[in-house]
């Protein structure tokens, strides 16, 4: 994964240059959202990885199957890939594409991981919180983890606070394991 996310970072920025320019982001990243679904199809990887598949009718096949979801300029990105032998890094390219973008929107992603469902009110406690440190609008996605057993474990890009129950035990059992 190293590998292609190394790969993916100058396609990934080129992209977003050229949606900036186009004022496309949205739409760039709505069709890098469905070619990723296209390429990380089983069936689809096997004719990707195909040496018998001409790369013209790859990108035939993935600009059909993208529709009128791909403009142009977007479909010249494809060619691009293909020829290149990028495909299998799309999700990679998505995915930095989104970091590109949430950087220039101002916003930041943070996972919260709890032993049970949040309620609205604490969801939203916690989005504030992280608002107010961090200056940015903020997305919460959240995830369910019954071996925390209290708390929460709270990702922000590669900040993790560890605010749970299973961390404080830890912490505590290094703390007198400790030479």
């Amino acid at each position: 994964m190293q590998e292609n996310l190394t790969l993916a970072r100058p396609y990934a920025q080129a992209a977003f240059e050229q949606a900036t320019t186009e004022g496309a982001i949205p739409g760039w990243s709505n069709a890098l959202a469905l070619l990723n679904a296209i390429v990380s199809d089983a069936q689809m990887r096997s004719i990707i990885s195909d040496p018998r598949i001409s790369q013209l009718r790859l990108v035939d096949l993935l600009l059909d199957l993208g529709g009128n979801q791909f403009g142009r300029t977007f479909q010249n990105f494809i060619k691009v890939l293909a020829h290149a032998h990028r495909l299998p890094a799309v999700a990679e390219i998505a995915q930095l594409f989104e970091q590109h973008r949430a950087l220039a929107e101002n916003i930041a992603y943070a996972e919260i991981v709890t032993p049970y469902p949040l309620e609205a009110g604490e969801e939203a406690r916690i989005a504030g919180s992280i608002q107010r440190r961090l200056g940015k609008e903020v997305r919460i996605k959240q995830r369910l983890d019954p071996a925390l057993i209290g708390g929460a474990v709270v990702r922000i890009g590669d900040t993790v606070y560890d605010l749970s129950l299973r961390g404080g035990l830890n912490q505590l059992s290094n703390l007198f394991n400790w030479k």
